[in-house]
């Protein structure tokens, strides 16, 4: 697992003969395992490529910054990006705008987080070629006085043909929460697969009681279904699992 840093909005001095960066562009030339983790940051402004027939996996760490986000990914034939993200922060403001611009390229998004302040996103994926497809999934929670906006945007213009696009998004909200999704999928070509689903809501109090019947407490209930739903939408190794957990029982105490 390679990391780069963003560190006060800088991307840090990093070297690898796999990955081009330069001012605040990073251009991967070939597959492989990144982190890129953001450190007492709160304006960035990333564009990254992902190179023809290149497959990377990206996990994007952030613990508590106040962010405001503008990154532009472009994706070239047959290009594979799997992006995987954790954030625990105390304010966001994202843009994130995906351009799927080779015939056969592939984004799956995976975003978790735990909200304590006010986070929208915006997502922006442009279909802009033939065959080319989309998996975005947001699992957020909602802590007591957050705010959540989440808007997904997915975007095919006539003519790419063939094309996939799938959103599912959900807000689990542990008191009192603002939550707000808009899935807006805009479609002027016939030859298309697409589909949405949007949940907002509480912890269902069945799956308590029966944990709860096994023994667990009350707040060693709601820690474990926390744990499993961002867990169920991440793909990440022991050290990360470790730093997500931790979070996730400071917020128990």
């Amino acid at each position: 697992m390679k990391k780069i840093v963003i560190d006060n909005n800088r991307l840090d001095d990093y070297r690898d003969s796999n990955i081009i960066i330069r001012d605040n562009k990073i251009i991967f030339n070939s597959n492989g395992d990144y982190t890129l983790e953001y450190v007492n940051s709160g304006d960035i402004n990333l564009d990254i490529d992902i190179a023809d027939n290149v497959t990377i996996k990206l996990f994007i760490w952030s613990n508590g910054n106040d962010l405001k986000i503008l990154n532009h990914y472009k994706l070239g034939y047959k290009s594979n990006l799997m992006l995987f993200k954790f954030y625990y922060n105390n304010n966001v403001d994202e843009n994130v705008v995906i351009d799927l611009n080779g015939e056969y390229s592939h984004l799956s998004y995976n975003f978790s987080s735990i909200s304590r302040g006010k986070e929208e996103y915006h997502i922006i994926v442009n279909h802009n070629h033939h065959r080319v497809s989309s998996n975005i999934s947001n699992k957020c929670i909602g802590l007591d006085n957050s705010k959540i906006k989440l808007q997904i945007d997915s975007v095919l213009d006539k003519g790419n043909t063939l094309c996939v696009m799938d959103q599912n998004s959900r807000i689990l909200t542990l008191g009192k929460v603002e939550a707000t999704i808009i899935p807006n999928m805009f479609i002027e070509e016939d030859s298309v697969e697409a589909k949405h689903g949007s949940i907002v809501g509480r912890i269902a109090p069945e799956e308590i009681f029966y944990l709860m019947s096994r023994g667990i407490t009350e707040e060693e209930a709601v820690t474990l279904l926390i744990k499993g739903f961002i867990f169920s939408n991440l793909v990440v190794d022991m050290e990360k699992r470790a730093r997500i957990f931790q979070v996730i029982q400071d917020l128990r105490r």
